[in-house]
């Protein structure tokens, strides 16, 4: 966190005050403790080890503070965490005013169960007090932060009094770190990467692709037809409880994550591989178009969310568990679609985790991966199949940068242009390559902002001559 000296609580006076303190005198755990420590160690596994929010709250292989939560508090800890991680540029700025030193770096618990309580009372509809108080609790009792409470307690109730100020002072802060936005600057121009920054501070609204009638679906669960048709729904309901979850009516995804599926050339009932397949969205989408789809994925958790996705739409699949690199499928197949692994900065709308959990360092690693598996993917189409490739990162070294290495390594693919028919009508998805590349601040709504947005897509489409 960086916190350079500015008027405020001085942490070394208070740390001397505190060292006479000892968890013997410590205050009596608070109801919620539990949850708030809980999201303070979610934070630290993604800020300092690089993991992954939905991976740390698996219900299979998640973190076992976080599954002996109950569910009530499961949702709230998630909340807490993606509002830390979303807003953490001005929680950084709301302390910076707050204190007039910093503490130390690898006072790591400190920091973070700052960054905790500050969601709290800075973005979240939960009582003041409980969160100052919380907070200054879990510092006081942890070995590692007590000489601390005593500052924890004067900047946390600082901010409390003077909220408005902070908030409205806070409000122009960016929520990107500085790599990220950097290269969007490079890629996309200052205007443009604002425009990024602008959408990425706004929790988005719940997407959902339907099988069929989505006018109908529209009205029974209050939302938006959008011109690619996909739903936005405007309810905050939990999505287990809407109408047509159990029967396997739909399945949540962004908009912009259901276009790549759609780019698919092949005729009902093609062999269509799908790479990287996991959690199940676009392959839930080429079964229910009617291809023979063969899904291969690496992680043995995510093939099972896969599997329990299928089951509940009631769709089929041949489900493979392999390292693509590695598997050969012994048929060559019409269609294959690889969605790689990727800096997923296009879902930080979504998932701002991912905007802490990865650095500039994974970047070029990841691009080389990527073509690594367009290359292994090439190898398994058929003379004439169609090519799909697509990630869900924001970066040109992820897309357009490397389709422009693609087209000069494989003589033998030919580019499709995406049309924007393909897509709604959407032609400023379209770029000049002719590929699909959709940006946060795309589809806007002036009146309701929280309407507008879509994920960060590249998809790119070549026909093997």
């Amino acid at each position: 966190m960086r916190i350079p000296i500015s008027h405020g609580v001085d942490p070394g006076k208070a740390s001397s005050r505190e060292r006479k303190k000892t968890l013997s005198t410590a205050d009596k755990s608070p109801p919620g403790l539990e949850s708030r420590l809980v999201a303070t160690t979610l934070i630290t596994r993604i800020v300092d080890d690089g993991r992954n929010l939905d991976a740390l709250c698996d219900r299979g292989h998640g973190i076992k503070p976080f599954l002996r939560l109950e569910p009530r508090d499961q949702a709230l800890v998630r909340a807490i965490a993606i509002t830390a991680l979303r807003q953490r540029n001005r929680i950084d700025f709301v302390l910076n005013k707050l204190m007039k030193r910093p503490p130390p770096k690898n006072a790591r618990f400190l920091i973070h169960s700052l960054h905790v309580a500050a969601a709290q009372i800075l973005f979240m509809e939960v009582p003041e007090s409980a969160a100052v108080n919380i907070a200054v609790t879990g510092i006081g009792n942890d070995p590692r932060t007590t000489r601390f409470k005593s500052l924890a307690n004067a900047v946390l109730r600082r901010m409390t009094r003077e909220k408005t100020g902070l908030l409205e002072a806070s409000n122009q802060v960016s929520p990107l770190p500085d790599w990220l936005a950097k290269l969007l600057r490079t890629n996309y121009g200052k205007e443009n990467t604002l425009r990024i920054a602008s959408t990425v501070s706004r929790e988005p609204l719940l997407d959902i692709t339907v099988k069929s009638d989505a006018s109908e679906w529209a009205k029974r669960l209050g939302g938006t037809v959008l011109p690619t048709g996909s739903i936005r729904l405007e309810n905050s309901r939990p999505v287990t409880e809407l109408e047509g979850y159990d029967d396997g009516n739909w399945w949540v995804q962004d908009a912009a994550a259901a276009l790549p599926a759609g780019l698919v050339q092949a005729e009902k009932g093609a062999q269509v591989l799908e790479l990287c397949a996991a959690p199940g969205g676009k392959t839930a989408q080429l079964a229910h178009s009617g291809f023979e789809v063969t899904a291969v994925d690496v992680s043995r958790p995510r093939l099972a969310r896969l599997e329990e996705n299928l089951k509940r739409l009631k769709l089929n699949a041949e489900i493979v568990e392999a390292d693509i690199l590695e598997w050969t499928p012994g048929r060559l197949y019409d269609a294959v679609l690889v969605d790689t692994p990727c800096s997923s900065t296009g879902t930080a709308r979504r998932h701002p985790d991912v905007l802490w959990a990865k650095r500039k360092e994974d970047i070029p690693e990841l691009a080389a991966l990527q073509y690594r598996l367009v290359e292994r993917a090439v190898t398994f189409l058929k003379p004439n199949g169609c090519l799909v490739f697509a990630n869900c990162s924001m970066l040109k070294q992820e897309g357009e940068d490397l389709l422009g290495k693609l087209l000069q390594a494989f003589p033998q693919l030919r580019l499709s242009p995406v049309d924007a028919s393909e897509i709604g009508g959407m032609s400023d998805l379209v770029n000049g390559q002719g590929a699909l590349r959709s940006l946060p601040y795309h589809f806007p709504n002036e009146k309701n902002p929280r309407m507008g947005g879509l994920d960060g897509f590249f998809a790119c489409r070549f026909i093997l001559q």
